[in-house]
């Protein structure tokens, strides 16, 4: 038994001792930055999706074609900077691993779509690709990054955006958002249009702009946080609100239907056209 009581402690030690040289053979960094551009027509999609880094997209108006306007009254392409992030036990090892990295800009049909490509089987060494863009506002987004923040600002079109481990930010977008997270927090801000949030550890917040539609299809859900809704001005939906560790308070007018809890709530904002779901498992609701 001691001879078996010694054998899992060094076993034990050597995979202790495994993890800590692992951790020291990544201590050298390298970036490369590369920039890239193609036309990108009103209502097309841009799509991007990387593993490791951020996403930051941002729309510009685009170009009057009567060409009286200055240059920087808009923009007609799509223009990227990626910055790789390599590391290794070396810089040598990490530039060259940068240099093997490959981004490129693919069109097909009305999609415009990045196109990451690393190398794999990497021992004891990690890269990453952070996007920054900048798009004609009119301009539909589909996103996704497992490690890594997403932020969105000034979009026209419908927008689509998934982080595993990373917080998602929006602010001034309309056309419809879908955005999803699994640790992060959620926050939009002067947003209009149906929107569909959705996180598992984070607060979610959703900021309706003056001019939006009062009759939207709007769903937050989250299970480990708190929820809080400016609401368009004029709301009319139909209301569903629950938490199971928490309060529901709310600023609005509502027509209650059902039985009144502190966590569950159920009635008419309004004339009732959209709908209003709102659901947390452990933290407040604030409806404003």
């Amino acid at each position: 038994m001691r001879n078996g009581h010694f054998t899992r402690i060094s076993i034990g030690c050597l995979l202790c001792a495994a993890t800590f040289f692992a951790g020291c053979n990544m201590r050298a960094k390298y970036q490369r930055t590369v920039r890239l551009s193609a036309p990108l027509s009103p209502g097309s999609t841009f799509a991007a999706q990387t593993h490791n880094g951020s996403i930051t997209i941002s729309g510009a108006p685009r170009l009057r074609e009567d060409k009286l306007a200055p240059a920087e009254a808009g923009v007609a392409d799509c223009s990227i900077v990626a910055t790789i992030t390599a590391r290794a036990a070396s810089e040598q090892e990490a530039m060259e691993l940068a240099e093997e990295v490959e981004i490129s800009l693919e069109p097909s049909g009305n999609t415009l779509t990045v196109k990451i490509k690393k190398p794999t089987l990497l021992m004891n060494k990690s890269v990453g690709v952070s996007l920054d863009v900048t798009v004609p506002n009119q301009t539909n987004l589909e996103l996704g990054t497992y490690n890594g923040a997403v932020a969105i600002a000034d979009i026209a079109g419908r927008v689509r955006a998934t982080s595993h481990n990373g917080k998602v930010t929006t602010e001034r977008v309309s056309g419809g958002t879908e955005l999803e997270t699994h640790n992060g927090s959620i926050t939009c801000r002067q947003t209009s249009g149906d929107t569909k949030l959705r996180t598992h550890n984070g607060n979610v917040k959703a900021f309706y702009a003056e001019a939006a539609s009062p009759v939207s299809d709007i769903s937050i859900v989250t299970s480990n946080g708190s929820i809080e809704l400016i609401a368009p001005p004029d709301l009319s939906a139909r209301i569903e609100a629950s938490t199971h560790n928490g309060s529901i308070n709310t600023d609005l007018p509502i027509t209650v239907s059902g039985k009144v809890t502190k966590r569950k709530l159920t009635g008419t904002i309004g004339s009732g056209e959209g709908r209003l779901h709102l659901e947390t498992h452990n933290g407040p609701i604030r409806l404003r």
